[in-house]
């Protein structure tokens, strides 16, 4: 018995070994030839593996697109565990959760764009049930830590008494406004051909619309650039000294 065990366990950690060569190798090949460019016949032969090796692992293209989605996700997600304990009002908590994602986008651009690309309804309904949920499940920590701030804000009265909107509902809005900027300002040349710049400054701006629309206190006007500004410099120091803030502002896209 002893014997079985150790074979078992030999070929899980063999497989498990193999299952992240595949998905370490597609990640590359996607930063380095671009999303729809990869293969899985090139991808099983640049691993060394039959393909049909890989299809053991993924049923489909689309799943093996989640499972680089999902290891990058439990790396994005582990950023917001800590936002909700921050020295910080829960208005102010809200922006960083804001802030965080625009850092992090700047940075693993080619995830944002994997991420779009999986959530359109045609490859998203090829993806396997196992594998979407293993992606929702590696997001999970960003929703527990809107969810968190939205209660404390409830409890503390920075916002009116809930009616018929439950906290992760709330983050609907937020979530919207962050997911919608990413892509405009991923479609390059999309937003300058109607004379927008500096979109990440413009989603911080309807972020302060949107919360000061709920009555989110202490209220902040949008149309004061000074005091927008200054807000997101307090919130990005704040990140910065948890070890969560990526320093600079990402560029204008």
């Amino acid at each position: 018995m002893l014997s079985a065990m150790t074979t078992g366990d030999r070929k899980r950690r063999e497989r498990e070994t193999r299952e992240a060569l595949f998905i370490e190798r597609a990640h590359e090949r996607i930063r380095e030839d671009g999303l729809l460019a990869l293969q899985m016949s090139k991808l099983a032969a640049d691993c060394e593996y039959a393909t049909g090796t890989l299809y053991q692992h993924f049923e489909s293209k689309e799943d093996l697109l989640a499972a680089v989605a999902a290891r990058t996700t439990l790396q994005r997600a582990a950023l917001f565990r800590a936002i909700p304990e921050l020295s910080l009002g829960t208005r102010s908590r809200m922006l960083a959760i804001v802030l965080t994602d625009i850092d992090f986008a700047a940075q693993n651009p080619d995830y944002y764009r994997l991420t779009q690309y999986l959530v359109t309804e045609v490859v998203w309904a090829n993806v396997s049930l196992p594998r979407r949920m293993a992606l929702l499940e590696a997001g999970k920590p960003i929703s527990e830590a809107v969810h968190a701030v939205v209660a404390e804000a409830r409890e503390r009265s920075d916002l009116p008494p809930a009616r018929e909107i439950s906290e992760d509902e709330m983050g609907l809005g937020p979530w919207a406004l962050n997911v919608g900027m990413q892509s405009l300002a991923s479609a390059r040349g999309l937003l300058d051909a109607y004379d927008i710049h500096r979109p990440y400054d413009h989603l911080i701006r309807h972020f302060h619309a949107l919360m000061t629309g709920w009555r989110w206190e202490p209220r902040l006007d949008p149309d004061e650039p000074t005091v927008v500004r200054a807000e997101t410099e307090r919130v990005r120091a704040a990140l910065h000294d948890a070890g969560i803030g990526a320093g600079d502002a990402p560029p204008a896209g």
